[in-house]
């Protein structure tokens, strides 16, 4: 292993812990100095989760770029905090010690109890290092490679999409739309449920979700999180690739259910879309609804803003096939697919109900931190978004479309 010893590579570490209760990850993102061979962090509050986590298992994780440490920890010692305090003030400025650490209640030594692994860093949607052909040359088994992406992805997948504004914008969104379809004694499926996010506040207002994932870690997190909250007999964790979800059919009540959804562009990564609409054929009744959003081989924002600067290459690159994406520190081929290709593996059997740009005026996730700078204009961005992304041609530029379909053979 290269490195052994833990450094003050970047200005904050991510903290990983265990819930006390739940054993949910819980990750911080830490302010930190190195000194004797360890991460030393101050808290606010000794009653914070991060903390009280970390002393009741006397262990946590400490990411740093790359390297994965796991750490034994305790409370620092009076003479050791003094220490601390003092590199602290050093390291970030009098100015930021005084207004965030002067009154932290607690210090914690993080002490790797060995060299650190490897995880890959999660980078941009198009800032994947592997080219395609790179990825072909080492005959890689597709699923198993998606599979463990996700993996790889699911204990920071929560933290990422609720510190991105635009992610949660669209999470928030996609769930606006199921709940227009529901009622209380409906039973639903997720087809790429990743950590459950989207199950556990659908839930309240259905009956069941049966919530279905090719990774094993995201299925297990929901497993998790359903037990946490009481819901074990209400979201009910299944592991399968979407072109499988037939196989669900044994698992529901008449072996149908009235509405499947599967978000953020789970299908991306499904290769056969003819076996996943076969399959989800056999588990919606006629009537039946399935809502979905896949990532879109034309952005409107990304195309205007990419000739602006002169990068045309940019803009094509999302017409690939496959186009190499980022997910949780691997690089995986995926799909894009323009509206009307992806209408077309639905007919015969579903029409399409809407079609939205998600978003169309707001700019991809990927752009967040550019968006948040762009004050009230990001306001104004917004507000126009929620009324222009279900029309022509908006609905057909968005960095993901929304659809609505129904099952009518």
């Amino acid at each position: 292993m290269e490195k052994t010893v833990p450094s003050a590579a970047s200005d904050t570490l991510r903290l990983i812990t265990a819930g006390r209760s739940t054993g949910l990850p819980h990750v911080v993102e830490l302010r930190y100095i190195v000194t004797e061979g360890s991460f030393w962090a101050l808290g606010a509050q000794r009653s914070s989760d991060w903390v009280q986590n970390a002393l009741k298992k006397g262990e946590a994780t400490v990411r740093l770029g790359r390297w994965m440490y796991n750490a034994r920890v305790r409370q620092a010692t009076r003479d050791e905090e003094v220490g601390v305090r003092r590199l602290f003030a050093a390291r970030y400025g009098g100015p930021i010690y005084q207004r965030w650490y002067a009154g932290a209640a607690i210090c914690l030594r993080l002490t790797p109890d060995g060299p650190p692994h490897i995880r890959g860093i999660s980078r941009g949607e198009f800032e994947a290092t592997t080219s395609y052909e790179e990825w072909r040359s080492r005959g890689d088994d597709y699923l198993a490679e998606v599979s463990e992406a996700f993996d790889s992805a699911s204990e920071e997948y929560d933290y990422s999409i609720s510190h991105n504004y635009i992610n949660s914008w669209v999470r928030k969104r996609s769930i606006e739309e199921v709940l227009r379809l529901v009622g209380l004694a409906d039973t639903l499926i997720e087809v790429g449920c990743g950590t459950g996010a989207e199950a556990i506040q659908l839930v309240k207002h259905v009956k069941v979700i049966l919530a279905t994932d090719i990774s094993e870690a995201m299925v297990e997190l929901v497993a998790k999180k359903a037990q946490a909250r009481h819901l074990e007999g209400r979201i009910l964790p299944f592991r399968v690739r979407a072109s499988e979800i037939g196989q669900v059919r044994s698992l529901l009540d008449g072996g149908m259910a009235r509405l499947a959804y599967s978000f953020n562009g789970a299908l991306n990564c499904e290769p056969d879309m003819a076996g996943f609409v076969s399959g989800l054929a056999d588990v919606l009744p006629i009537g039946g609804y399935f809502v979905c959003s896949v990532r879109n081989t034309l952005c409107a924002w990304e195309a205007v803003s990419l000739a602006g600067l002169v990068k045309y290459g940019r803009i094509v690159s999302r017409r690939r096939r496959p186009i190499m994406v980022s997910v949780g520190g691997h690089d995986i081929p995926a799909t894009y697919y323009s509206p009307k290709e992806f209408e077309r593996f639905f007919s015969p059997r579903f029409d399409l109900v809407r079609k939205v740009g998600l978003p169309s005026v707001m700019p991809p996730a990927y752009l967040n931190s550019y968006f948040l700078k762009l004050g009230p204009f990001a306001t104004f961005l917004r507000e126009t978004e929620g009324r222009v992304a279900g029309h022509f041609p908006l609905n057909w530029m968005g960095d993901q479309t929304l659809f609505v379909f129904r099952k009518v053979a």
